[in-house]
């Protein structure tokens, strides 16, 4: 056989196999014109940044999550709000409970600050006041987390420290047993004088009390 007919041999084969190529392409038509993705039953079409299709969102959307249904049981109750003394006191405290009336510790920045060592042997002294008032309280009497809170007013006269006033309540105790130990630590602590070491006369200063009831 010649290189002739060899080349010719060749040359058909290629020609049948660019013809075989052809039809296979042309032979699958989309059945709405060959647009991508249309037709088929749960495809995705990637369009833009996103995807479109069961399962998924327009594209680029987010969804955003919902919050299951209740009854709103579970919500905190609304923070309460109201003036006391000149301040504004916001309640965060569940339940029912009587406002705070204790007298707001106001300090002006350029007011006088006397020594927190003096402050604290003073607020001491009222702590040590408490313990001994509670020891008559009645068994029961006291909730969860009982505490004592208010401020007493000081003066400062020739070094000597004395209480002027107090405004003393107690949280989370119940019954009579409350207001008979109130009573006790305020007229205890109107009794209270100290030393006020280096500090000059002041006719006024307020000192805030916070103590865990015990």
């Amino acid at each position: 056989m010649s290189n002739r007919a060899i080349y010719a041999i060749m040359a058909l084969v290629a020609l049948g196999a660019l013809a075989g190529l052809y039809f296979l392409v042309q032979g699958d038509p989309e059945p709405d014109g060959g647009k991508a993705g249309s037709g088929r039953t749960g495809s995705a079409t990637a369009t833009g940044g996103g995807f479109t299709g069961p399962g998924h969102g327009p594209a680029g959307s987010t969804s955003s999550p919902t919050l299951p249904a209740g009854d709103g049981s579970d919500l905190p109750e609304k923070v309460r709000e109201y003036a006391a003394n000149g301040a504004i006191i916001r309640d965060h405290r569940t339940g029912t409970h009587a406002p705070i009336d204790v007298n707001p510790n106001i300090h002006p920045p350029n007011a006088r600050k006397i020594s927190p060592n003096l402050t604290k042997d003073v607020a001491d002294q009222v702590r040590a006041v408490m313990h001994e008032c509670v020891v008559s309280m009645p068994d029961g009497v006291r909730g969860e987390k009982p505490r004592l809170e208010g401020s007493i007013n000081i003066a400062i006269k020739d070094k000597q420290v004395s209480v002027v006033k107090t405004s003393i309540n107690l949280r989370d105790v119940n019954g009579d047993g409350a207001e008979t130990t109130r009573q006790c630590i305020e007229q205890k602590a109107m009794a209270i004088t100290h030393p006020a070491g280096d500090e000059q006369d002041l006719p006024s200063y307020d000192i805030t009390l916070s103590f865990a009831l015990i």
